[in-house]
């Protein structure tokens, strides 16, 4: 008896997966495959971060026209650099001041009201350049411009850019001489 549901068993599951012409059919099992797709869609949702692009922020700009943020531009301190054949160097703040470095200081000038030399060392620049960045109300973070001259020495060039830095001058531009 036994085996006769042994054989009975047989021809049910030979019918289950044989079809009416006698060939195998085949079956999709979709289940499985449908745990496996929603496993998948879980974990790459939970990895995923979202956030914003880096080169994206959004920012609100202050308004007004594009005329008035070039009026508000400021022009750098322009430094004019000369060197002279007897090795003294002639500095030209803007259009206003000028004097002459040497080794030692000597004659005197003014510049709007206070007494100025004309005749400075390297050391005594920073003070100089003081005086004028005071007149002409600028900050420490504003612009200021090193024109050397064609014939300009390097070394006066390079006193000039420390006595800057002492000032705690950090918006320092060196202009291409031609």
């Amino acid at each position: 008896m036994d085996e006769r549901k042994a054989q009975n068993n047989e021809k049910v599951q030979h019918r289950r997966y044989r079809s009416h012409r006698g060939r195998p059919r085949i079956q999709l099992l979709l289940v499985p495959m449908i745990d496996i797709v929603f496993l998948l869609l879980t974990f790459f949702l939970l990895t995923a971060s979202f956030r914003p692009a880096e080169a994206f922020l959004p920012a609100e700009l202050p308004g007004g026209s594009v005329a008035d943020a070039e009026l508000m531009e400021l022009e750098p301190l322009l430094i004019f650099l000369e060197s002279l054949p007897d090795g003294r160097c002639l500095i030209q703040i803007g259009d206003e001041v000028e004097f002459e470095v040497v080794d030692q200081s000597a004659a005197a000038g003014q510049l709007g009201g206070e007494q100025l030399p004309v005749q400075i060392s390297f050391e005594q620049l920073p003070r100089q350049v003081d005086l004028v960045l005071k007149q002409q109300h600028r900050a420490s973070d504003d612009p200021v411009k090193l024109v050397p001259q064609r014939q300009t020495n390097w070394d006066h060039v390079l006193k000039t850019y420390h006595a800057l830095w002492r000032l705690n001058l950090t918006n320092i531009i060196f202009a291409i001489v031609e």
